[in-house]
């Protein structure tokens, strides 16, 4: 795509916006796939396609997002399978996402799990966009920025986020001098540093704020603990969702019995607590230091809740 065409494709406002959504923590686990094609300024065409990822696999924290589960996408066709038709989307376009590197990154990674070749195409960010061509906005999220336009929409739905994408692009581009896109970079607002939202929370954060740990709790309390409590200056991880108790009332009490809260498995760590939908990364991590002669003693939700009571 040399820089003539992709000026001129910029200067009537002719790209695609896409959204990408993840079935769980790894990239390559896309489980659907919104578009907005847009012509000379104008949304001509929209989808969302479902996508079965290639371990059907959900995390609660995704589904709680999006809410796509398992079931959901458990008829539905493959990446792979679907890729002939997204090749016509993307090949040789230039694309809009909010926040694109995710969408960006999950769609490099899955055509690698898929080992299948990448397209040619350059992309844009919007939230960079927005930073620059809106001087009043303060807040970059896909929903402030819609908020700003006056517009409603279903966020995490991926034809929603698309759409609004596609709006965020169309306002934008115009008013920003096109030496502001960087045309050798495969992303085209390579040159704009993103600015972080004042308000930074994230759609996570927010349905997952009790799984966060205050860093006043990562401090153990030992002068105050009963040297005999089973947490007595014991390395300790939460992992997963615990359902009779919120992680930062859980945290709270090991505290006071002595444990040392830490946020990552390591070779230090001598308790993991264990929720339902568990970090498979951690578990990983977990095996394979125990099998390496690591003592790890890993305590589930019921025998946690007996400890503490």
């Amino acid at each position: 795509m040399n820089q003539n065409y992709v000026l001129n494709q910029l200067s009537e406002l002719n790209f695609t916006a896409i959204d990408i959504e993840t079935a769980n923590e790894k990239r390559a686990s896309i489980c659907s796939i919104g578009y907005a094609k847009v012509r000379k300024g104008e949304i001509v065409e929209t989808n969302h396609i479902l996508v079965r990822p290639q371990e059907l696999r959900f995390s609660t924290i995704n589904t709680d997002i999006h809410k796509i589960t398992d079931k959901i996408v458990a008829s539905q066709p493959e990446f792979c399978d679907l890729w002939p038709h997204l090749k016509s989307i993307i090949q040789d376009e230039i694309l809009v996402a909010h926040n694109a590197d995710f969408d960006i990154n999950a769609l490099t990674q899955t055509l690698n799990l898929y080992d299948l070749p990448q397209p040619s195409f350059k992309y844009l960010c919007t939230h960079k966009l927005a930073q620059e061509a809106f001087d009043d906005l303060v807040d970059y999220r896909l929903k402030d920025v819609a908020k700003y336009f006056g517009v409603e929409f279903e966020h995490h739905n991926s034809e929603a986020d698309a759409i609004v994408s596609a709006m965020i692009a169309i306002t934008a581009i115009p008013r920003l001098p096109k030496s502001i896109f960087h045309f050798n970079h495969q992303e085209l607002t390579a040159l704009i540093s993103k600015r972080v939202s004042l308000n930074a929370q994230s759609s996570f954060d927010l349905i997952y704020q009790d799984k966060k740990i205050e860093r006043t709790l990562l401090k153990p309390d030992l002068d105050a603990a009963d040297k005999n409590s089973v947490f007595y200056n014991q390395k300790l991880v939460f992992t997963g969702d615990l359902k009779s108790i919120n992680r930062g009332d859980a945290a709270k009490i090991v505290k006071s019995m002595g444990a040392d809260i830490n946020t990552a498995i390591s070779t230090k760590t001598n308790i993991v607590v264990v929720g339902s939908n568990a970090g498979p990364s951690k578990m990983a991590k977990i095996e394979s230091l125990i099998s390496s002669g690591k003592e790890i003693r890993i305590i589930y939700e019921e025998e946690f809740l007996t400890l503490i009571s």
